[in-house]
């Protein structure tokens, strides 16, 4: 059986000001001629799909395209909700996804998939808060012990894991799927933030169930730790992703240890960081043409000139941040002036950046009558 792992889509995403979806759909794109190429059977997405709980409508239109292109080509689809989801919203239209061959897990649970001649046996733990990882355990009724009460999040997550594996087989090729940290994982430094990295809602290995693959969503980093694979997510979605993406296609018989092979994706629109010691200098890189999104950090200088933000703005598109002073920091330093702007330079400032040109003598007139008008309040 030939499985593709993914995760971390977060469609409908913006790197500062600048929508993904057009990335989202290359990479989706992308994921159908690797299915192509690869023959993979079933497609594991392993949470995140969405980057909120409430996606756009041109971020569904985009997952119900790649659910169509993916069931199109007979490939079985599983899909965990993940924290930047909402389990309810994901799962609201599973009674007709489900006819097309995709499973969609908004709680923790266990399915059977049939691949061809095989059969996959999942076990799934989509992100899930304490409150309800306490609801999947004491589903049945009754009160809490103390001792029940006291153990940490890694074990619930184990002992739900544990009652899950009892659904494997000698016969199946065995699956689990996730979404959160599991300790020992390296964190990209991006949307995968949002949830506590490295406190008591890590999960440890000895927790995990012994299936033959573990497809884990959460961290942006593809990696392997100990059993498990994070595939990492498909775009850089901060600065700090600046390395290779990946996708993992695992080989798996039932009863045999699966081949993990790493499919490195194409990268659309690379994110760079520009270290600069000066203004004039970034100005000069910025009338070089590229297609990449720019964190601009200039190092010796203690303020900038308005004009030459804008004109870095009007010779490069896609600078997310220009910053000053500091390191990897990389633009997320606040912008230092000498002074303060005044009302008619900040009103420039906002006219400019809305509409893209200087506003005219008019627009200044009908601004200062506003501004030395007693209800303006002239605090200049």
């Amino acid at each position: 059986m030939r499985i593709l792992h993914t995760a971390d889509w977060h469609l409908g995403a913006y790197l500062g000001p600048y929508s993904r979806i057009a990335e989202q759909a290359l990479f989706l794109a992308q994921l159908n001629e690797i299915v192509d190429d690869c023959g993979a059977q079933l497609v594991l997405v392993a949470g995140d799909i969405f980057d909120t709980a409430n996606p756009s409508a041109a971020a569904e239109r985009l997952f119900f395209d790649a659910m169509a292109g993916l069931t199109a080509r007979g490939v079985a689809v599983a899909l965990i909700a993940g924290n930047h989801d909402s389990p309810e919203r994901l799962s609201a239209s599973s009674s007709l996804t489900a006819k097309l061959g995709i499973t969609t897990f908004s709680r923790p649970g266990v399915c059977e998939i049939a691949v061809g001649n095989e059969v996959a046996a999942i076990a799934a733990m989509p992100f899930i808060s304490e409150k309800r990882l306490n609801e999947a355990i004491f589903s049945g009724g009754g009160e809490q012990s103390e001792a029940d009460m006291q153990k940490d999040f890694s074990a619930k997550v184990g002992e739900i894991f544990a009652r899950q594996a009892a659904f494997f087989r000698a016969d199946s090729v065995n699956i689990a799927m996730g979404h959160f940290h599991l300790r020992g994982g390296e964190a990209g430094g991006g949307l995968e933030r949002d949830i506590l990295l490295g406190g008591s809602f890590a999960v440890n290995s000895a927790d995990l169930p012994a299936a033959q693959y573990i497809a884990l969503g959460h961290l942006h980093r593809p990696q392997k730790v100990g059993n498990a694979h994070y595939s990492g997510s498909p775009l850089p979605y901060s600065l700090h992703e600046r390395y290779p993406k990946a996708v993992f296609l695992a080989e798996i018989a039932a009863g045999q240890e699966a081949r993990v092979e790493k499919i490195v994706l194409n990268c659309p629109k690379p994110v760079e960081l520009w270290q600069v010691k000066t203004a004039a200098e970034a100005l000069a890189r910025c009338k070089i043409p590229s297609n990449s999104y720019v964190y601009i950090n200039i190092t010796d200088e203690s303020a900038l000139n308005p004009h030459d933000i804008k004109e870095m703005h009007r010779l490069k598109s896609d600078i997310v941040q220009i910053g000053l002073a500091g390191g990897e920091s990389g633009g997320e330093a606040p912008i230092f002036r000498e002074k303060p702007l005044t009302p008619r330079e900040e009103f420039i400032d906002f006219y400019s950046t809305m509409k893209g040109a200087i506003p005219n003598d008019e627009i200044l007139a009908i601004f200062g009558e506003i501004l030395t008008s007693p209800e303006g309040g002239d605090n200049s």
